[in-house]
């Protein structure tokens, strides 16, 4: 059954589901091996009932967020470090 994003946001989020491993994995494209990971860091936030391993998407959506890289920024840095590596020669 799919469920209008209207009716599923304004309900107790359907949307907002908890991923096994696995399916986190799918959703995610990074590997199972690499989640374990992270979990065993302790930085990847987690639920676990009765050995299960379950990661809510929206936490997972923002924890994802600490991994974003501003390109802009990175290119605006790169080339302060050219012009000052110029103005040092």
């Amino acid at each position: 059954m799919i469920i209008p994003d209207d009716i599923a946001e304004t309900a107790i989020s359907l949307k907002d589901q908890y991923f096994d491993l696995r399916g986190l994995s799918l959703y995610s494209a990074l590997g199972v091996g690499t989640l374990r990971d992270y979990l065993k860091s302790e930085s990847l936030p987690h639920y676990k009932l009765r050995g299960k391993i379950l990661v809510r998407r929206s936490e997972f959506d923002l924890w994802m967020q600490n991994f974003k890289i501003n390109k802009k920024k990175d290119i605006n840095n790169i080339v302060d470090d050219v012009i000052a590596s110029l103005k040092d020669s």
